[in-house]
């Protein structure tokens, strides 16, 4: 029995819904749009050719996907890996016009995640060539082992936070030989694969940016991306600014190094890339202690944090702050492990404790200590953080975060102070090792030098406890001070006249 015709075409007149079925052709286009519908074609075929390429590796190496996927479950809630799948796979309508500010955080993020890494990682594999061409191979191998130590740390701290601090329903996840062995994967693999996730986290971020056009990756990710690749800025940028310093200053006296009596080609090359690795490493640990101790008022802390009190001291503050920090801890430590040699490794330790001491006393937790303590050796970290890279809860009172900011400047300047005594009142004894400093002749030479670098390290260590006080008592107490309210937001107001407590009821609606 054949359907009416009405019910058959949806009620709609038969040339009607013939044309709704036969769609007519499109009208001629211009090269341009062609050219873009080509474009467009060529990359969804890209696209899908990588995806299943990637489907194709996981399912030969399932294995080892299941073992991280397993270890990434141990270490982020499930709702921060669903929220991230979600901006991965959400394609939110593109309003038209041009958002400026969007625009400028896609160069930005780009040149500093993206452009400046590779940067970096060049100049210290360049840097790890020159020693070992002039066949220095215990300054090849440092520089290399602090291109492998970031993520070394960071991967100790996950497999400790998984094992032992990470709960469940109130319960922490029982050690197993499958859970330890997933961890150990983690442990040997991950420092290798650091540099490259780095760079991917970065190009994830400003691919999700530009396909998006919106700003809500990087109010999801670039925070704790920010805390995630500071690692790289502490525990790699800052021993590569030392090492290279000290191969500087020891001249030409150890391990056949660079002979500035006798200036040749090579060791003008070699004197252009270590300069050029130090400059880069300063650059690179200033930028990111500048990038990460920034207000964090998430809504969840115990005691909320106001970015818009500060203003403007905060930020001309924090990079006079961390700017004179790293240059005067960077550059004593150099010049320690050339004149105090193997006793720069006590000064270090005394650091480390001593900022773990504090962060102790405060109440946080062993990774917490171990992180922050670790790389606050070189410049106060996490005294502002909630979180660090969204896995440590770290959320300090405004004094916790007065002790540690202090104790993490002062006592520690303290240390380092201890230290250059050290050296002038050995240079006063005539008990320095025998080392030269870039070639002087004689000791009388090397203890004119003393004195000046004794003399600029002292100047520049009190410039930084000055602006250390600046910093907090000018710009980072403002961040805790409640927002003042107006009078006619106040719910009530306690008086008391003659001994008798009166309160009175908002009026504001009288």
């Amino acid at each position: 029995m054949e359907e009416p015709e009405s019910l058959s075409s949806g009620g709609l007149e038969p040339a009607e819904f013939s044309a709704m079925n036969n769609p007519p052709e499109d009208k001629p286009r211009s090269p341009y749009m062609k050219m873009k519908a080509k474009v467009k074609k060529g990359i969804d075929k890209q696209v899908n050719k990588m995806v299943g390429e990637i489907g194709e590796q996981m399912d030969e190496h399932g294995d080892h996907v299941d073992n991280t996927r397993g270890v990434v479950n141990d270490l982020v809630e499930p709702e921060t890996l669903m929220r991230l799948r979600e901006i991965i796979v959400e394609r939110p309508e593109i309003e038209p016009g041009c958002d400026k500010w969007l625009w400028y955080q896609i160069i930005r993020k780009t040149y500093s995640w993206i452009l400046v890494k590779f940067i970096d990682i060049f100049t210290d594999f360049a840097a790890a060539y020159q020693h070992f061409k002039r066949g220095n191979l215990k300054y090849g191998f440092l520089t290399l082992f602090f291109v492998y130590l970031p993520g070394l740390v960071l991967s100790l701290g996950f497999s400790v936070w998984g094992l032992c601090y990470k709960r469940e329903g109130g319960q922490r996840k029982p050690i197993t030989a499958e859970r330890l062995a997933k961890y150990l994967t983690c442990v040997l693999i991950f420092p290798l694969l650091y540099p490259i996730i780095q760079v991917l986290l970065g190009i994830l971020l400003v691919g999700l940016l530009i396909r998006r056009r919106d700003h809500a990756p990087l109010k999801f990710m670039g925070h704790d991306l920010k805390q995630f690749k500071s690692m790289e800025g502490f525990l790699e940028s800052g021993p590569q600014f030392t090492l290279q310093t000290y191969i500087l200053m020891i001249g030409q006296k150890k391990d056949s190094n660079i002979d500035f009596d006798n200036i040749n080609s090579d060791d003008a090359q070699r004197i252009a890339v270590l300069s050029f690795s130090i400059f880069m490493s300063y650059c690179s640990i200033v930028k990111t202690a500048i990038g990460v101790n920034v207000p964090d008022p998430d809504p969840n802390r115990k005691q909320q944090q106001d970015k818009k009190s500060s203003k403007w001291r905060f930020k001309v503050t924090n990079i006079i702050f961390n700017a004179t920090c790293i240059l005067f801890r960077l550059l004593s430590l150099a010049y320690f492990f050339v004149y105090l040699r193997q006793y720069t490794v006590i000064i270090i330790a005394t650091a480390f404790l001593s900022n773990a001491f504090v962060m102790y006393c405060i109440g946080a937790t062993a990774p917490v200590m171990f992180f922050l303590g670790s790389i606050s050796i070189f410049v106060p970290n996490g005294h502002l953080l909630y979180n660090f890279a969204g896995t440590f809860p770290v959320d300090f009172t405004r004094r916790g975060s007065m002790a540690f900011f202090l104790c993490s400047s002062l006592i520690v300047n303290l240390i380092w102070f201890m230290g250059v005594a050290a050296v002038e009142i050995l240079a006063e004894a005539q008990m320095l090792p025998k080392t030269q400093i870039i070639g002087l002749p004689n000791e009388e030479d090397q203890l004119k030098f003393v004195n000046g670098m004794s003399i600029a390290l002292f100047s520049l260590g009190l410039l930084l406890s000055a602006c250390a006080l600046l910093h907090w008592f000018f710009s980072i107490e403002k961040l805790f001070e409640p927002v003042q309210a107006n009078s006619d937001d106040i719910p009530y107001i306690d008086e008391s006249v003659d001994g008798v407590e009166m309160e009175n009821l908002n009026n504001t609606n009288v």
